[in-house]
């Protein structure tokens, strides 16, 4: 038996009686908070129980867990050791809390960060950086609004004012030296060597026509690629770049605004497929110059990761569309009506249907599978992802989709039990954990090395055996 493997089951187990964990906190502080990671969760009782204990290991866990109570986690953003304030950041974090975290700083002499490389911590780990300069900006201590004032170009406009008018004059110097940088045109001068951030930096500022001939006598193609789309770069460069030999450079001038008819036309009969299908989203085109641009999509052109959306009138118009790629950036927005959902989710392309199946809240259970099965189980699981009948796909080749069978309510417990045995681990494990496994299946898989942690984390699990598997590791 594997103590550490049953305690972290049991630690993630969602039927675990709040009193056995309390026991396993006592008795397992590592893999318990290995498990309780995974909970969905957390117990009143155990977060107090947590929020007090002596580890470092054990506070942190809770300051990390997204369900941990506003104040408790109050409390931990003045946790004796930084390292367990640092773990409480995140995009949970309520404004009194930023307020008085981002003054604490600046009183602690023993803090290991300082105020500036505190607030950069706290913009890279919260998904929504304006709200946190929003909130630093109206700050009562000027020490914090200094920090919003370094960066005017991400304050809405009446925090800019505001910090503009500050009655310090340290935060109003610095604003307005930042909002003098910003608009700075860059100089030959101002381009490092080598190819680094600042490099990349510099080429996407308002450029002089002396940096812009520079780069374009370098023939320096990486720097061009910012070039062509800058909006400082003359006419007469931009007309330039539409005749590059590198099509990345060409398919780079496509995303300007202010092409004119002439430029695109040039772009959208381009030789290279890939400028054509660069340009073949420009609003500058009609739907009927759309229809008549060769291009190419790839299932690849599509991602998983969080999605901003943009206007809804621009979804509703991409999503009647003759070109797939617009027709996914519509997929993408969650407020897109119901007739269009019902539209795109029968879409001739794949990943359409794929980014509409994750980001629209209303997309049909029938498409989240079919996304599911298309893309070879490499797709995640929605909280509304449909679970009727999946115990039909037992004996599917692909392994991601054998283990839907767990999800399924009516699965039988002899197909759950035969799965036990699956070549694949993962559909083992996937099986060990699913409640219509019968009980004494359950108890014995807790001897098995491979399978101990996801049977301790079997709902079915009886509460009596939980208690046995913690008098043992005690």
């Amino acid at each position: 038996m594997t103590s550490d493997a049953l305690v972290r089951g049991l630690a993630r187990n969602p039927a675990t009686p709040a009193e056995v964990l309390l026991d396993l906190l006592a008795s397992a502080e590592a893999p318990f908070c290995r498990g309780l990671a995974e909970r969905r969760d957390l117990p009143e009782s155990v977060q107090e129980a947590m929020v007090r204990h002596p580890s470092r290991e054990v506070r942190c866990t809770l300051a990390e867990h997204a369900r941990t109570l506003p104040e408790l986690r109050s409390r931990l953003l003045t946790d004796p050791e930084w390292r367990v304030r640092l773990r409480a950041f995140g995009n949970h974090l309520t404004d009194d809390h930023l307020c008085s975290l981002l003054v604490s700083v600046e009183d602690d002499p023993a803090a290991p960060l300082s105020p500036w490389e505190l607030f950069d911590e706290l913009w890279v780990a919260m998904d929504y950086a304006r709200r946190l300069h929003r909130v630093a900006g109206a700050h009562p201590d000027p020490r914090v609004r200094l920090h919003p004032a370094r960066f005017p170009q991400l304050l809405d406009g009446a925090t800019r004012e505001a910090l503009l008018a500050d009655p310090e004059p340290q935060v109003r110097a610095t604003i307005a030296a930042a909002i003098a940088e910003d608009e700075r045109v860059m100089q030959p001068g101002d381009l490092p060597e080598t190819h680094m951030h600042a490099f990349w930096a510099v080429l996407q500022r308002p450029l002089s026509r002396a940096l812009v001939d520079q780069v374009m006598a370098s023939g320096d193609e990486a720097a061009l690629y910012f070039v062509g789309p800058n909006p400082s770069t003359p006419p007469d460069v931009v007309q330039a770049l539409l005749r590059h030999p590198s099509p990345v450079v060409r398919a780079r001038v496509a995303d300007r605004a202010d092409l004119s008819p002439g430029q695109l036309d040039s772009l959208a009969t381009d030789p290279d497929i890939g400028v054509r299908t660069a340009v073949s989203v420009h609003p500058g085109l009609t739907e009927q110059q759309r229809t008549g641009i060769d291009i190419t999509v790839s299932d690849g052109q599509y991602s998983y990761s969080r999605h901003v959306p943009g206007p809804l009138d621009d979804a509703v118009r991409w999503a009647r569309s003759v070109n797939p790629l617009l027709r996914r950036r519509a997929a993408r927005h969650p407020e897109l009506p119901g007739d269009l959902v019902t539209q795109l989710a029968d879409d001739d392309d794949r990943g359409v249907r794929v980014l509409l199946a994750l980001h629209h809240p209303d997309a049909p259970p029938s498409l989240l599978l079919r996304a599911f099965l298309e893309n070879r189980g490499r797709f995640p699981l929605p909280a509304r992802f449909p679970t009727a009948g999946l115990a039909a796909f037992a004996d599917h080749t692909d392994p991601p989709v054998r283990r839907l069978v767990a999800l399924d309510p009516d699965a039988g417990p002899e197909l759950v039990d035969r799965l036990c045995t699956d070549p694949d681990l993962a559909v083992r494990q996937a099986m060990a954990s699913c409640p219509r496994l019968p009980v004494g299946r359950i108890v014995a898989l807790l001897d098995n090395p491979e399978l101990a942690e996801h049977a301790a984390a079997n709902p079915a699990l009886p509460v009596e055996r939980m208690r046995q598997v913690v008098g043992a590791v005690k």
